[in-house]
């Protein structure tokens, strides 16, 4: 997906680049990920246990669907 300026690289520093687009400071646009980022990672295993997943399919989209540490490349540092 096109996300700023021909950037296509599905990672939040990518994101925090065209907060601006959304009428989102920067400081704003990383609260609200930083947030979605916890409810993730807190519910994880309750959403899994809704989805009726077993414990391989939980491992295969864990930190690879869900949270790949590509995604955070350039906006923790």
């Amino acid at each position: 997906m096109l996300i700023s300026d021909g950037n296509r690289m599905s990672r939040l520093s990518t994101c925090l680049e065209t907060a601006h687009n959304f009428l989102l400071s920067q400081e704003d646009a990383r609260e609200i990920m930083d947030h979605q980022v916890s409810v993730i990672e807190k519910n994880w295993n309750i959403v899994c246990d809704e989805a009726d997943l077993n414990p391989t399919d939980r491992a295969l989209f864990w930190r690879r669907q869900f949270l790949n540490p590509f995604a955070f490349e350039g906006y923790r540092d």
